[in-house]
C-alpha cells in the first residue's frame, strides 16, 4: 500500500515503462467511471452535441471534475516516468498545460467573459497529435540503466 501510495503522490523518483503503463491504464479507467458515475449521479448534463469529439470532451464539467480528482496522481506517475529517462519532471507541462488552459478558456466561456466560438479545429488535432507524442515516449522509450540523478532504476 505504501508502494501504491508513493507512485500517486510523491514527485520523486522513478517508475518503469510497465509500471507507467499499469498506472497509466488504472488511472484513465477510474477517471471515465468517474466521469460516468457524475453524469448518473448529479444533475451536470452531457455537452451539447456529446459524442467522441475532443470540444465535446472539453465542455463536460463531469469530465472535468474527473480529471481534476486524478490530476495529482496523473502528473505524480508521469513526473516519475520522466525521472526514469533521465528527464525533469518538467516535461509533464507538455500535455498538462495546454490542457488546463482549454478547460480554464472553456469556464471562462460558460461565465460569458470570452464568446461562445468552438474551439479551432487545428489546435485541438494538434493538442492530440502531442498527446498521443507523449504518450507513446513515455510508453516506449527505455529508462536509463543504473541510478540517475533522480534516484534508483524503478
Amino acid at each position: 500500500m505504501e508502494w501504491i501510495s508513493y507512485v500517486l503522490f510523491a514527485l520523486n523518483g522513478r517508475i518503469n515503462r510497465v509500471t507507467w503503463l499499469a498506472f497509466f491504464a488504472a488511472l484513465a479507467i477510474a477517471e471515465s467511471l468517474l466521469g460516468a458515475y457524475l453524469h448518473e449521479v448529479s444533475n451536470m448534463p452531457a455537452p451539447v452535441g456529446a459524442g467522441s469529439s475532443p470540444e465535446a470532451y472539453f465542455d463536460d464539467r463531469a469530465a472535468f471534475l474527473a480529471g481534476l480528482i486524478f490530476l495529482w496522481p496523473s502528473v505524480a506517475v508521469d513526473v516519475k516516468r520522466w525521472h526514469d529517462m533521465g528527464r525533469s519532471g518538467w516535461f509533464a507541462l507538455i500535455v498538462y498545460a495546454p490542457a488546463l488552459g482549454i478547460y480554464a478558456a472553456e469556464e471562462l466561456k460558460h461565465a460569458g467573459v470570452l464568446p461562445d466560438a468552438p474551439l479551432p479545429g487545428a489546435l485541438i488535432s494538434l493538442m492530440g497529435l502531442v498527446f498521443l507524442v507523449y504518450i507513446i515516449l513515455l510508453a516506449a522509450r527505455k529508462g536509463s540503466r543504473g541510478a540517475n540523478r533522480f534516484g534508483p532504476a524503478g
